[in-house]
């Protein structure tokens, strides 16, 4: 592999279980040259695992990591919120382990989180990576998908969910009637995105001052950044894959504030999965999930797949399949 094409990626993650496997035999198969998985619990039961991984470097939530972050430039405006906001932690991660991935030779470092996959369906990542070295772009921005549960029980969400939500701000002019009357009518799609639409990031190391702006992009705390959004490469989300996933992440997260840093609004779906996890009623999240987040109508899910509101993509389920050895469960 060439050196200008070789990438790394770091990921903060916490309970990521038997997905993690998938997640690193994926991102391997696919050309990334290592992997930096930043454990936010300290007693993580897959961080012994993980670090045992080839090409994976497995560093725990301790007190040598938290005492490393002091000496990081965004340490100072992020200190106030390590202890209540995990994506303060991810951006003090990061910023650490774009030092690590520069002293081991890599050119770019990609920040994603466990329930994700770098999607590049029609160039491989090192020809990716060194195209993009032969630029002057300094970071570059990947629009994502949202992946859509078709139903409860989901083991593996790499392997079983193939069907995805399309960035809305790339469809075609055409497309946009039949999304809003989606967004309208169907109670998963509303909103047509859960979560985030702003896409996740990758930052050249060799470009000076630069550090995380939040979990989705990078800047220069002084001066303007060079960023571009890729139109070939993407990222695959699958958040919420199956009622133990979702039942997770929340319980996870706990009793979480309205705003985000004390300032920033929570949407109305994020709050409304928050409460239904604390009230602490299975049935009651179960009936939750069936009705805004896993669509089980194959009749609709093969109507919206006709009309291009979702799109399958079985690629990295393939690739995770032939990587690990296992037949297909689709």
């Amino acid at each position: 592999m060439s050196k200008a094409g070789t990438a790394a990626i770091i990921t903060t993650l916490r309970n990521a279980g038997p997905v993690l496997d998938s997640f690193v035999a994926y991102h391997r198969a696919i050309g990334f040259a290592h992997m930096f998985l930043f454990f936010d619990d300290l007693n993580d039961p897959d961080l012994r695992r993980a670090g045992a991984m080839p090409g994976v470097t497995a560093i725990p939530h301790d007190l040598t990591l938290r005492k490393a972050w002091r000496d990081l430039r965004s340490y100072p405006r992020l200190n106030a919120f390590v202890d209540n906001e995990v994506m303060a932690r991810q951006q003090l991660n990061v910023e650490f382990a774009m030092g690590l991935a520069r002293a081991a030779g890599y050119r770019w470092l990609l920040s994603i989180d466990a329930d994700e996959l770098f999607f590049s369906p029609n160039e491989a990542v090192a020809h990716h990576f060194e195209s993009l070295t032969a630029t002057a772009y300094e970071a570059i921005n990947y629009p994502n998908y949202e992946a859509v549960p078709t139903r409860e029980n989901i083991d593996d969400f790499f392997r079983e969910v193939d069907i995805f939500k399309p960035p809305p701000a790339l469809a075609q002019s055409l497309l946009i009637p039949a999304l809003r009357h989606a967004e309208q009518t169907i109670p998963q799609l509303r909103p047509y995105f859960h979560y985030y639409l702003n896409g996740k990031s990758a930052v050249r190391l060799t470009a000076n001052s630069l550090e995380p702006a939040g979990v989705h992009k990078f800047r220069r705390s002084e001066g303007t950044t060079n960023i571009a959004s890729s139109t070939g490469a993407f990222i695959l989300h699958y958040p919420c894959c199956g009622f133990e996933s979702f039942w997770t992440k929340y319980t996870t997260l706990g009793r979480i504030s309205d705003k985000w840093w004390g300032t920033d609004p929570i949407g109305p779906f994020h709050l409304a999965s928050r409460d239904v996890i604390l009230s602490g009623d299975r049935n009651r999240a179960r009936a939750f999930y069936q009705d805004r987040i896993a669509i089980s109508d194959t009749h609709l899910v093969e109507k919206l797949l006709g009309s291009g509101v979702l799109v399958r993509l079985p690629q990295p389920r393939q690739i995770i399949e032939a990587a690990r050895g296992y037949t297909s469960i689709i």
